[in-house]
């Protein structure tokens, strides 16, 4: 999933790299194609959230349902569209 985040002037390219098998759920978020996080895989499939900064500004990367396998992202606490 890909996002494209303004702060200030400045873009910044958010994209979240993860299995699709349910079980599996390991994944890596990037910021400018540089790893932010990761996670392994687990039983539980993907994380509910996953908190980083962009540009000094708290994000959420946060999962949509209990068994779907998107996020949303939230960037000081307002949803930003897909790219």
């Amino acid at each position: 999933m890909n996002w494209v985040v303004e702060i200030k002037g400045k873009k910044f390219a958010v994209e979240a790299r993860y299995g699709k098998v349910f079980v599996s759920g390991a994944g890596q978020l990037l910021v400018d194609g540089k790893q932010v996080k990761a996670w392994g895989a687990s039983l539980w499939g993907l994380p509910k959230e996953v908190p980083f900064e962009i540009a000094g500004k708290p994000a959420l990367l946060r999962r949509r349902g209990v068994r779907d396998q998107n996020f949303d992202l939230l960037v000081a606490g307002k949803l930003v569209e897909q790219a």
